[in-house]
């Protein structure tokens, strides 16, 4: 069986005539890349979302897109196209605490940097949540220039939805009696109509803290008791005010990419911040010139979301550009990558010793049906077959033997897992 990327990048190279065929006349585009805050499986099938069902129609839909269990890491891997295992952050306290470690902006090229050095423009909007206002971890610092957004998360700190800290590079002023997500939503609408080359919107919904978007933004039935409810409103919410930002964004030849930064879905295996399917799997949508609509079963990662964005902008990657980046354009554009390999991680706190903490440090690696989940030494593993049992109940290696199929699938996603 290939290993990570093999098929990926085989399709990358082999299939270039055909990507340049699929998209001939399109030539480097703009592109809209919108991270949804803590969508998970489970609320989106319990919440109407009209426009993004009619996005799922009308563009590529990808269900199973392997994000990272936590917010932090998978903005990491988005923004260097790098793996927490190689610059040691897999958890949310890595960055956070400025005492405790501090994102590197080298040897690799952050996704900003490398898009602004190649002549065009990028601008990053909304959540950055990869430390405060630390000016080594600044979004500026990585390129994005100009940045404008709420940094962190909102709560006793960082402001409530109607009234919250913005930062606007590097200074910050008070926003007040407006909605985030909307304030999110119309700084995006500004940056599409000023026809930068590469958007990053981050919005902050639907994660906490859990409120009462404004009525006239969804329908779920009033007064909200329950968190579930308000959750569900929050979503809803979001929803409608995509409806006014990707219809613009289309128009004007935007590519739009629309993905959840990780899993929250308890009725899957785990929940947030574990490497079960609740945990990291999440889903992507993509729409715009050349891409082919319909929903696509492949396995693909948030790591390759760096280079992916690079060629749709018709940017080289370059040596230190997403080391652990390879491009899936060739999916948007109708191809296959059978046999592809997802992985996350997951870890403890930086400084933490991984050996007295092996069952919060783990990671996993999964293929269109198998999946496996080790510790740090890839010991502790675990094998579920997908295809069967979704919610990951029945650990294979328990059982008396393996099926030939599944010991190879055991064989090539251990060895997946030990090249990190």
């Amino acid at each position: 069986m290939p290993s990570t990327h093999a098929c990926l990048l085989t399709i990358a190279l082999l299939g270039a005539l055909g990507s340049a065929v699929s998209a001939q006349g399109v030539g480097p585009r703009k592109v809209l890349v919108i991270d949804l805050d803590d969508l998970g499986i489970e609320l989106l099938q319990a919440t109407p979302t009209p426009h993004l069902d009619s996005l799922a129609v009308q563009g590529r839909y990808f269900p199973r897109f392997y994000a990272a269990p936590m917010c932090t890491p998978a903005r990491v891997l988005a923004q260097l196209g790098a793996r927490g295992s190689r610059i040691e952050v897999r958890c949310i306290g890595n960055v956070q605490n400025t005492n405790d470690y501090r994102l590197p902006t080298a040897p690799f090229t952050p996704l900003g940097v490398r898009v602004q050095t190649s002549g065009k423009r990028a601008m990053k909007i909304g959540k950055w949540h990869l430390c405060s206002d630390d000016t080594l971890a600044h979004p500026t610092a990585f390129g994005w220039l100009p940045y404008v957004g709420v940094m962190g998360n909102l709560g006793p700190a960082g402001g409530d939805w109607f009234n919250y800290p913005e930062n606007a590079a590097g200074t910050s002023h008070s926003v007040t009696n407006t909605y985030l997500t909307t304030r999110e939503t119309d700084l995006a609408l500004r940056a599409v109509r000023d026809g930068y080359d590469l958007i990053s919107l981050s919005y902050h919904a639907p994660h906490k803290p859990f409120h009462d978007p404004p009525s006239y933004l969804h329908t779920i039935p009033l007064p909200l008791v329950f968190n579930w409810d308000r959750a569900r409103a929050a979503l809803q919410a979001l929803d409608t005010e995509l409806a006014r930002l990707t219809p613009m964004a289309l128009a004007l030849g935007y590519t739009v990419i629309i993905y959840s930064d990780n899993g929250l879905a308890a009725t899957l295996g785990g929940d947030k911040g574990t490497v079960y399917e609740g945990g990291v799997r999440t889903m992507l949508w993509a729409l715009g010139p050349g891409i082919v609509p319909g929903q696509d079963d492949s396995v693909i990662e948030l790591v390759d979301l760096y280079a992916t964005v690079l060629a749709l902008l018709g940017i080289s990657q370059g040596p230190l550009a997403g080391p652990d980046s390879v491009s899936f354009e060739p999916l948007l554009l109708g191809g296959s990558a059978p046999g592809t390999i997802a992985i996350a991680e997951r870890g403890t706190l930086a400084g933490a010793d991984p050996h007295l903490q092996p069952d919060t440090w783990r990671r996993m690696a999964c293929e269109q049906r198998f999946k496996l989940i080790v510790n740090q030494d890839l010991l502790m593993p675990r094998l579920f077959d997908l295809q069967n049992d979704p919610g990951e109940q029945v650990d294979l290696l328990a059982g008396p033997s393996l099926t030939n199929t599944a010991a190879q699938a055991f064989i090539a996603l251990r060895a997946a897992l030990a090249g990190l």
